[in-house]
This record gives structure tokens, C-alpha cells and sequence, in this order.
């Protein structure tokens, strides 16, 4: 299979996790925003779909080669390399761990009460559905996307070998911080956003990034993607059960 082919397949497959982040991600959403419209949910998946998760997906693929990011996992099962499966089970401590770190202070603490008193709660299904769903399309937004085109644009504007780690270092927090921010509306949606709290969402979802732009780094994508959706299932769905 040529390097060509090769990218195409992963965009293909990217996109199709994409679909199904934000399909799976829709029974929450109606939930979590109290919309008996399913249509105006759909609508804005397919925006979402097409001017965000379809862009971040061209990106990791195609810059994330560049700057030895982007789905090396997933290249190495098209490309059928040996030792896929070995590194594919390499990834499960390190994500599980960095999962739980995350997931338990959310389930021991307030947990879902940011969503705020006037918003109706998710069902357990509901949540483990929205955490598939964030996993999916945050990972590929977030890791894939946008911290592989800030790593890029970094090596870009400094073009010296030496600068290689910083700038992905540096394209981590900068996306960590991006990450952080795009929680806050979830604060301004329950009615009250107090500066503890808003603080606290933007350093708790901060530190979340680096640690998911970290295993993205070093173990890949789909790394990322499992430790974001068990701190989500440990920190939203189990709770929500009990």
C-alpha cells in the first residue's frame, strides 16, 4: 500500500469514528441541553462533523506525518507492521492509569452537579454514550487536530532540530489550554458560574489536556481516546448509578 493510500484509508477511518462519536454523543445531548428538537442536535453534529472533526482528521494525518504525530497506531494496523499488537496492548496501563487519575476526583467530588440545577441529568446510559462520544471527537479534535497544527506551525516558524520536544511541548499546553476553555460554556449553561468554579473547570481540564496531549505524544491517539472516556465512565456514569 502506498504512503498515499495508506492516508487516505486513515482519513477514511477517522472520519467514520468522527460520525460515530457524535452519533453516539446525540442521546446525551438531548439530555444534557433538555431539547426535545432531535433535528436542531443533528444539525449541529453535521456542523461540527464537517467544519471541525473532517479538518482535524486531514490534519493529524497528513502534518501529523511531518512532525511524527498524528494516528501511528492506527498507520501501523493499515500498514499491517509487526509488533501492532504488542504496542496496541502497551497502551492499556498507561491510559487506564491516566484515566482513573482524572475519573476518580470526578466521582468522589460534585461530579455532575456543574451541569447546573436547571439542566436535566443524564441516565447512566446517557453519560456512558456522552463519554464514548467525548473521547472520540475531543481526542480527534483536540490531540489529533489541533495540537498536531500547533506543533507544526511552531516547527514551522523555528526550524531547528533542536526545537523538535518544545514545540511539542509547547503545542500540548496550548491545546490543553483550548480544551480547558471549551468546557466553560458547560459553566454559563447552569445559570450560576461562580470564579471557583470556572476556575476550577479551567485548571481541572487543563491538566486533563496535558496528560491526554502527553499519551497522544507518546503512546498515540487512541491512547488518548481510551483514558478520556474511562475519566468520563469513572468520573460521570458509574456515579450516576449509584
Amino acid at each position: 500500500m502506498t504512503g498515499q493510500s495508506t492516508d487516505r484509508t486513515l482519513f477514511a477511518w477517522l472520519l467514520l469514528a468522527s460520525l460515530l462519536g457524535l452519533s453516539l454523543g446525540v442521546p446525551f445531548r438531548s439530555a444534557f441541553l433538555g431539547d426535545s428538537d432531535p433535528q436542531r442536535i443533528w444539525l449541529w453534529a453535521g456542523m461540527e462533523f464537517l467544519f471541525l472533526l473532517a479538518p482535524a482528521s486531514a490534519v493529524g494525518v497528513w502534518l501529523g506525518r511531518k512532525v511524527d504525530l498524528g494516528p501511528r497506531l492506527m498507520r501501523e494496523f493499515v500498514l499491517q507492521t509487526p509488533g501492532r499488537l504488542k504496542r496496541a496492548f502497551s497502551i492499556l496501563i498507561p491510559s487506564t492509569a491516566i484515566g482513573l487519575v482524572f475519573g476518580i476526583p470526578l466521582s468522589l467530588g460534585p461530579g455532575s452537579a456543574y451541569l447546573g440545577p436547571g439542566i436535566a441529568k443524564p441516565t447512566a446510559v446517557e453519560f456512558f454514550l456522552g463519554a464514548l462520544s467525548a473521547g472520540l471527537t475531543e481526542e480527534i479534535l483536540f490531540r489529533l487536530g489541533l495540537m498536531t497544527f500547533f506543533v507544526w506551525i511552531l516547527r514551522s516558524i523555528v526550524n531547528r532540530p533542536t526545537f523538535a520536544g518544545p514545540s511539542v511541548s509547547i503545542g500540548n499546553i496550548m491545546a490543553a489550554l483550548v480544551f480547558a476553555g471549551a468546557h466553560l460554556p458547560h459553566v454559563v449553561m447552569s445559570g450560576t458560574a461562580p470564579w471557583d468554579l470556572v476556575m476550577g473547570v479551567v485548571l481541572f481540564n487543563g491538566f486533563a489536556g496535558i496528560a491526554m496531549g502527553w499519551l497522544y505524544t507518546r503512546y498515540g491517539l487512541i491512547s488518548a481516546i481510551l483514558a478520556h472516556f474511562l475519566g468520563d465512565v469513572v468520573g460521570y456514569a458509574i456515579p450516576s448509578m449509584i
